[in-house]
């Protein structure tokens, strides 16, 4: 696989990290500063500010922020948030029980518009099974489109049409979410945007820092296969969101590797 198409101006950056259980708390191992604010530090001597910089992971649990990140008080867009959850690989079970409580409480306003209680007394006083519901929720999740400025009518329709739980009984449009999602991730502390590769969806950014924590990553970049391994294929598209700088964070015991990797591959590298 080659870098080279990400390099246009600058080398590819090496980070030798030191990755945690939480993204918060990846360091970078030669300043032992958090990994984001080494990337931010070197994106400026390269004259890009941090707007126009991403951290970007496979998964969901790796990025920075992402702990901090919970649906707020507008209906749509804690929906929105349930979405991106349910659509991110490796999302912590707790945000998924929580996004499947989201939509629930979506469902459960339009189905049973005048019932109180909530949906624990819903499902007693229906005898719905509390399987069946998530079941439910999820699928519906799983079956809205992308959040964007339309939205809320959207998920309104796709509500009308989805077949309801027994004892469901709407009434015109009460239960509907008004307003549109606020669908841009929380910034982090550091003015850098963060995302899932997954969510990138044709996004770039003037410098991309992908996080590698996974052991034997290297391996996998000089030994795989990108048309058939997945993982190693979304790897490539990360590099590439880079218009000017790409950097690689990668556990610090396997920097080395990496570098012998580039230079004999002749992608111009600087471990930083």
């Amino acid at each position: 696989m080659s870098l080279c198409s990400s390099t246009k101006r600058s080398p590819v950056l090496l980070l030798p990290t030191r990755f945690a259980a939480t993204g918060s708390r990846h360091q970078h191992a030669l300043t032992g500063t958090g990994i984001v604010e080494a990337f931010r530090g070197l994106a400026q001597d390269y004259g890009i500010p941090p707007d126009d910089c991403l951290v970007t992971a496979y998964r969901y649990a790796t990025l920075p922020g992402i702990t901090r990140e919970r649906p707020n008080a507008n209906a749509i867009t804690s929906l929105a948030w349930a979405h991106t959850v349910t659509h991110t690989p490796g999302a912590p079970p707790s945000d998924l029980t929580r996004a499947c409580a989201v939509a629930v409480r979506a469902l459960f306003g339009y189905w049973f518009p005048d019932e109180t209680g909530g949906p624990d007394r819903i499902c007693a006083t229906h005898r719905l099974p509390l399987s069946q519901v998530n079941r439910t929720a999820f699928a519906f999740l799983h079956s809205l489109p992308t959040p964007n400025k339309d939205w809320g009518s959207q998920v309104w329709q796709a509500m009308k049409v989805w077949p309801p739980l027994p004892g469901a009984a709407p009434n015109g449009t009460r239960g509907r979410l008004a307003g549109r999602p606020t669908i841009a991730r929380p910034t982090p502390a550091s003015g850098i945007r963060t995302n899932t590769i997954h969510q990138l969806k044709g996004d770039e950014a003037d410098g991309v820092l992908l996080l590698l924590p996974e052991p034997g990553s290297v391996r996998r970049w000089a030994t795989g296969d990108p048309t058939t391994d997945e993982t190693l294929r979304v790897w490539y598209v990360a590099v590439t969101r880079a218009r000017r700088l790409a950097a690689l964070a990668v556990p610090e015991d396997e920097a080395d590797s990496l570098q012998s990797l580039l230079i004999g591959r002749h992608v111009p590298i600087r471990v930083v």
